[in-house]
């Protein structure tokens, strides 16, 4: 699939559309050309170009013979049109999420559930991330009423699936018809469907576009120039990177970006990262000494905050929405948070490229697909078929416009029209070479986790090579037994 870029949102779209070709995940913008009016079968110029997530949406692709015509784009894994919520039965379930910024939206959307199917009850248990993860899998296991669940993509969904917690969903119809099927393959093992990603994100750095414009930067193309960006934002009395190293799971969002161009192919990066993952090569390998050093330049560029291991999540964001740090290096799903804390900042963020190599460059950005949503496989039938409904409910256009317009956050669900000015602002990195975040691809959270807390030591200044030495004995220690 080619594209030729993106030049300007044409008036019927409100939406984004997701294409994944092969490992990477390139998603054309809207008509390029405004006056270019997409009509079924009439000619086009731009290959690749979409006009949305509608149902109904047309992309311009090549015909048999070779010619630029419009054509239905087959989001979903059928060509049927979006179903309705299936209706529950009457009861009460827990859902159990990891995301205490979208408790208010969820009451919202839990309540017009409740109005609409009375005698049916939702209630939510929310843990933080770092709880979330460490707890939640254990607690669930225990509590059949938590009967719809999230779970991070990688090693947290993995670990969920071998406990036989996630209900095989791949049949119900709301998952074949309401959803953009490429975008369920996080949630996807051998063939089945046991997750659902909500989320349609993009783990790249968020800039403030007033500070950007003031200073008059430059974006940063390569690591030299990174780290002569940071220099200078340093210079100026700025943190150059809000980086939170004292949350694990926020910290490691960067790491996306510096496994990103780590290898000559995703391919070849895959193989690396399933390596590690199963002790075939640890931290000392030159792959990853290479990953480790790029670390060790932003490092040294002043790019952290000073005592970076102590900033937390609600430090960074905090160091952003103040306007004492012009990025923001975690991902599109923190700017409904950073808004929560400066609603002025509303329409004054957007993403971009965190290019962390000077030699070849396989994708200049992030995307992710998460906040996958399980129905728990141990509950009752009925808890069940109340989790399905809700799940379903959850996957209606207007629904999933509401979430993703309230949080700032794109979703997974087709019919969805965005009208939160940061999505729209957002949507062109969709154009853009993006690469399915590697760093989930480590599905031993052991290995995981140590492999995060090697690199955030590294940025507080421990020597490299005497911390990659220790953490891979800690990673042999633990893929032992």
């Amino acid at each position: 699939m080619k594209t030729k870029g993106h030049k300007a949102f044409a008036s019927l779209r409100a939406g984004v559309v997701a294409t994944v070709a092969a490992a990477l995940v390139i998603t054309p913008l809207a008509v390029a050309n405004s006056a270019e009016v997409p009509t079924f079968g009439k000619k086009c110029t731009t290959e690749g170009v979409s006009t949305g997530t509608s149902s109904k949406s047309l992309v311009c692709a090549a015909s048999s013979g070779g010619k630029l015509t419009w054509q239905r784009v087959r989001l979903a894994a059928t060509n049927a049109n979006p179903v309705a919520a299936l209706t529950p039965p009457k009861g009460s379930i827990e859902f159990w999420h990891y995301r205490p910024e979208d408790k208010a939206h969820f009451e919202l959307i839990i309540s017009n559930y409740e109005a609409r199917y009375p005698g049916t009850k939702i209630t939510q248990v929310i843990k933080t991330t770092t709880d979330y993860n460490a707890t939640a899998r254990v607690q669930i296991l225990a509590n059949p009423r938590a009967a719809l669940f999230a779970t991070a993509r990688g090693s947290i969904f993995n670990d969920f699936v071998n406990s036989g917690l996630t209900l095989n969903i791949s049949n119900q119809r709301f998952v074949k018809q309401n959803l953009v099927s490429k975008g369920l393959t996080a949630g996807t093992v051998d063939g089945k469907v046991l997750g659902v990603p909500y989320h349609y994100l993009f783990n790249n750095p968020v800039y403030n576009t007033e500070i950007w414009a003031k200073e008059k930067w430059a974006f940063p193309k390569n690591l030299t120039q990174w780290t002569a960006w940071c220099k200078d934002a340093k210079a100026k009395g700025y943190v150059p990177l809000a980086w939170p190293g004292a949350t694990r799971g926020q910290a490691a969002q960067i790491s996306n970006s510096a496994l990103m161009n780590s290898a000559a192919s995703y391919a070849d990066l895959s193989k690396n990262l399933e390596d590690l993952n199963s002790g075939k090569i640890d931290l000392t390998s030159p792959w990853f000494k290479g990953v480790a050093d790029i670390y060790v330049k932003l490092r040294q560029a002043g790019c952290f905050p000073d005592n970076p291991t102590g900033v937390t999540e609600a430090s960074a964001l905090n160091l952003f929405a103040t306007g004492k740090s012009p990025i923001l290096p975690t991902g599109t799903f923190s700017m409904g948070a950073v808004k929560a804390l400066n609603p002025e900042l509303g329409g004054k963020m957007n993403l971009m490229s965190m290019v962390l190599t000077d030699g070849k460059v396989i994708a200049e950005g992030i995307m992710n697909n998460t906040f996958n949503l399980s129905v728990n496989a141990k509950s009752s039938s009925t808890n069940q078929k109340i989790a399905l409904s809700f799940l379903s409910y959850l996957a209606t256009g207007p629904v999933a416009a509401i979430y993703g317009n309230a949080t700032t956050q794109h979703v997974n669900v087709l019919d969805v029209e965005y009208t939160n000015v940061d999505l729209l602002n957002t949507s062109p990195f969709q154009g853009k070479n993006t690469m399915l975040a590697p760093r989930f691809l480590i599905l031993n959270t052991a290995v995981s986790d140590l492999t995060q807390d090697a690199l955030i030591q590294i940025v507080g200044g421990k020597n490299t090579d005497e911390v990659l030495a220790d953490f891979s004995k800690q990673i042999k220690q633990k893929l032992a037994g």
